[in-house]
């Protein structure tokens, strides 16, 4: 795939699906869903060229930027692939996995901005929904789920020490 900003998590599903998370520039953080059996162009997800975000107040607004990064609000409208999610303010993704523990096609994903774990939910049309939020108060850099122990790691940091959580659910 391409027309990607900075990549951050991957999950393969048994379906030949990628689930990518990825930083936006100011906002515009999104959640893209990779098909690996499209070609490459139905895969363009258009970085530079479309954005749910906007430039860094850093950034010189200036006809060379205008015109290799305009950063349109629309990705189809530019014969790109949507996000299947977005967040107009950034949340800084990490990671993103399957929720073992839930019936429904729900997902996790760990952020590094809000310092939360959202669980999303996924329907048939393949929009996602935030079904819930729990605040760590710490950065989550990595999740993953063991499935021997049937629980999930999470790898957090503060300013001063990183550590390593297991959640495990309750019978």
């Amino acid at each position: 795939s391409m027309g990607h900003r900075n990549p951050q998590g991957l999950f393969v599903d048994y379906n030949g699906n990628i689930f990518e998370t990825e930083h936006g520039p100011k906002g515009g953080d999104e959640i893209n869903l990779i098909n690996l059996n499209e070609n490459l162009q139905s895969n363009n997800f258009g970085w530079p060229i479309s954005s749910y975000g906007s430039h860094y107040d850093v950034v010189p607004i200036n006809k060379f930027t205008k015109k290799y990064a305009p950063l349109n609000k629309s990705h189809k409208e530019f014969n790109f692939k949507e996000p299947i999610k977005y967040f107009s303010k950034a949340v800084a993704p990490s990671q993103i996995i399957k929720n073992y523990y839930s019936n429904q096609n729900q997902f996790i994903l760990s952020t590094l901005g809000k310092k939360s774990l959202y669980f999303l939910e996924i329907d048939s049309s393949k929009n996602l929904e935030i079904v819930k939020i729990i605040k760590t108060g710490e950065r989550i850099r990595d999740i993953i789920y063991d499935e021997l122990t049937n629980s999930y790691f999470i790898y957090q940091e503060n300013t001063n020490t990183p550590k390593v959580v297991r959640i495990s659910k309750e019978n």
